[in-house]
């Protein structure tokens, strides 16, 4: 077996060394376009959309480059080395004007694929696609109808597809193996071309098979408009790396390079080029008409977050956790792609650490250590928590125990759910309660007139207030999910991501048309610290404390806080989340019940149909959503950007992390899909063997306590600063962004200089 010791002291081998430098600097250079096939052929186009979708994937990837990346022990690019061609982008079309014209109705389109998804990779590895396809072809007697026929029909087409280019690229190893005299790299070439052979076609029988097949799925779907992730890749890939071992089929320094080789893979599209540098960025002008995501968050603009968010692409791996059969999940593969994770200094795959109470105390210290050279990954998720949240929403505990994240920190239940989600401004609605509805940014009406704010004689006035705000805006949204739950479907199938979704072969439906086992669309709350620390300080300083009429406030929040200087200092005086603060924390508490409770009242009726797991989220567009939004009664002003996810605002938590856990970990319990609360350490506080100490108790005691997720991100501000002014020395360096990870000398100088006010007030 590998032991820990060995993981953490074998050195590096020439070709990773070689491919991680070649990996870094083709970065630098911009990649070349592709000339993707445009349209299916006209003889295909009488056929149902389903089968053309297919028939568009299996064109896409019959002229997919085959070329390898020299030295690489993986077959299959998006983006090749010499000459730098990127083929991720780019899908033929298959559709007619007619069904254009009227998915354009709905608001749906050909490119409607959410990704989000995390397909069933373990039956891949266990069955084949061969195994696949014969499941689809079983089920032709059962067929009912013409969609049902056409849906095995596309099930078969992209699967036959993937292993038509599975055997073109073994073909090119073959090829190479044949143009290179060296005889060692020959013999990897003749193995590569046999992997892809085997698998995904058969079932995986080697490690090496095991991470080549699940690659080219990866690199498929994400190919083909699917934006998916990987999931526990240490539980369902372990089985083969333990048998590879016992058999003595591989060396454990074999088995290492292979992960690393393989965590490279996910690196080989990334840019760092000129146009994401924060002085070559065109300032944005903000349209208040164009709010992102439905008109339920206070997202503006759009450049700049897409240019900071151009290395991020739903790549995360889950390692660790509990297993099916209640027991302890972590093995030599967890810490191999920890380890991978923490050489590479690259931001692809993420991690993400499932942890329990009975997670071994090496695990633990293992992920203090990665976290310790900074990056914020992984990110910690707490089984003790999240497990009991979905058997709270109707998820089977064996379904629940196996739970993962979407590439963010969604969660959802991987191979067997259709998942999508939205986020729900509660900022726009405590805005809307004191402003008749209306924004105060633009004055148009986007909610029901609750009354003048003016005339509010309690603090309950404002909550029934805020509560009719929100009840509508959850109506709203869904009503529209089940209005439109099968929309994309009419343009947007997914054949080959059904072929690896739990229920769809079996029903006959497309994972869009209702053939998941499980469909969820997460309700999550945005700005939720903002909306605590306001609705706390109207209690305590207009209510309870009566240092200001409700007029008062109106006029301070018209005015920006101009002229109201003393009113916005009692404001930010009061009682905030963050602190362990029973004042706050008591209201934070109640407004997590309100949100929970209104979207199960709405949800109900519909849960035979799809399933609403609430959350708190702002992902990594906390500047956006902030400069979507008016004063804040909290003491922040109009435009200001808004903390990250379930995190305390900036500044406000003057307790220390522990405060801001025990506040955090009070608003646990209802929330299935989750919401992290993002924390900072400074690099001088987890030095040594003793920070590593204090960082593992931190996260045993996050765990505890029944806190849902957390993220740790190691800095100094000093360091940031000094990555501002010399950005070529600091090429590697970098940060978490909401859900993802970021080199921070690409980020927008906003970005950069809200990572640094975050980290002053940890330092």
């Amino acid at each position: 077996m590998i032991s820990i010791a060995q993981i953490r002291k074998r050195p590096d081998t020439e070709r990773v060394l070689d491919l991680r430098r070649r990996v870094r600097d083709a970065m630098e250079h911009p990649p070349v376009g592709w000339d993707c096939p445009t349209r299916i052929d006209d003889q295909y186009m009488s056929e149902p959309l389903p089968v053309r979708k297919a028939r568009a994937i299996a064109l896409k990837l019959s002229k997919m480059p085959t070329d390898l990346w020299d030295g690489q022990l993986f077959a299959g690019s998006m983006t090749l080395e010499h000459p730098r061609v990127h083929a991720e982008r780019g899908f033929p079309d298959y559709t007619t004007d007619a069904e254009r014209e009227e998915a354009s109705k709905r608001g749906v389109s050909i490119h409607s694929i959410f990704g989000h998804i995390v397909p069933d990779y373990p039956k891949l590895l266990s069955k084949g696609l061969i195994g696949i396809r014969a499941e689809a072809e079983a089920q032709r007697p059962q067929a009912q109808n013409d969609e049902e026929n056409a849906f095995l029909d596309s099930v078969i087409i992209a699967v036959d597809a993937v292993m038509d280019y599975a055997e073109r690229l073994a073909k090119r190893c073959d090829f190479e193996a044949d143009s290179v005299a060296d005889e060692r790299r020959k013999e990897e070439l003749r193995q590569m071309a046999e992997n892809l052979q085997q698998s995904p076609s058969g079932p995986a029988q080697t490690f090496w098979q095991a991470l080549q097949s699940v690659w080219l799925l990866h690199e498929i779907f994400h190919s083909t408009m699917n934006g998916n992730a990987m999931g526990r890749l240490d539980q369902y890939v372990w089985l083969y790396l333990q048998a590879d071992l016992e058999a003595g089929r591989i060396e454990p320094e074999h088995a290492a390079e292979l992960v690393d080789c393989f965590c490279l893979k996910f690196n080989e599209r990334a840019k760092t080029t000129e146009e994401q540098a924060p002085e070559a960025r065109e300032p944005e002008r903000l349209d208040l008409t164009r709010r992102t995501r439905h008109y339920t968050s206070s997202q503006l603009g759009t450049n700049r977050d897409r240019l900071d968010a151009t290395n991020h692409w739903l790549q995360n791996i889950v390692i660790g956790g509990l297993t099916s059969d209640e027991q302890d999940g972590t093995n030599p593969l967890t810490f191999l792609l920890l380890e991978s994770y923490r050489r590479n200094r690259m931001t692809n795959p993420l991690l993400t650490v499932r942890v329990h109470l009975r997670s071994p105390e090496e695990l633990i210290r293992y992920v203090c250590d990665v976290l310790k050279d900074g990056g914020g990954m992984p990110a910690i998720f707490n089984d003790e928590c999240l497990v009991p949240a979905l058997v709270g929403i109707g998820i089977p505990r064996a379904d629940a125990i196996d739970y993962t994240n979407d590439g963010c920190w969604e969660v959802i239940i991987p191979g067997r759910t259709d998942f999508r989600f939205q986020r729900l401004s509660m900022m726009l609605c405590l805005e809307w309660a004191l402003n008749r509805g209306c924004s105060s940014l633009d004055g148009t009406q986007q909610g029901p007139d609750t009354g003048d704010p003016r005339t509010f004689k309690s603090f309950d006035d404002v909550w029934q207030a805020f509560l009719t705000q929100m009840d509508a805006m959850v109506e709203r949204t869904v009503r529209r999910v089940v209005e439109t739950i099968d929309d994309r479907n009419i343009i947007a199938p997914v054949p080959l991501l059904s072929a690896l979704i739990d229920g769809a072969i079996e029903s006959r439906r497309d994972m869009t048309a209702g053939g998941a086992k499980f469909r969820t669309f997460g309700m999550l709350a945005e700005s939720a610290a903002h909306t605590i620390d306001s609705l706390t300080a109207i209690k305590t300083v207009i209510f309870e404390k009566g240092e200001a009429s409700m007029s008062d406030l109106c006029d301070a929040l018209d005015a920006n806080f101009e002229g109201y200087a003393p009113l916005r200092a009692k404001l930010l005086a009061a009682p905030k989340y963050g602190n362990d603060d029973e004042q706050a924390d008591a209201v934070g508490r109640k407004f997590i019940d309100a949100f929970t409770e209104t979207v199960k009242q709405h949800a109900e009726k519909h849960r035979a149909l799809i399933k609403f797991p609430c959350g708190v989220g702002t992902f990594s567009w906390y500047i956006g959503i902030g400069e979507g939004l008016g004063t804040s009664p909290d003491g922040r002003l109009s435009g200001q950007p808004v903390s990250s996810n379930f995190s305390p605002a900036l500044g406000r938590d003057m307790e220390g992390i522990p405060s801001a856990i025990l506040s955090y970990s009070k608003m646990q319990g209802n929330l299935p899909a989750g919401g992290p609360l993002d924390l900072r350490l400074a690099r001088r506080l987890v030095e040594g063997d003793e920070g590593t100490t204090r960082m593992a108790a931190l996260i045993r005691t996050f765990v505890d306590l029944g806190g849902s997720m957390m993220t740790l991100t190691v800095a100094d501000t000093e360091e940031l600063r000094a990555a501002q002014r010399e950005p070529e020395k600091y090429k590697s360096l970098r940060v978490r962004m909401g859900g993802w990870c970021a080199y921070f000398t690409m980020l927008s100088r906003e970005q950069q200089e809200h990572h640094i006010r975050r980290q002053e007030t940890r330092s």
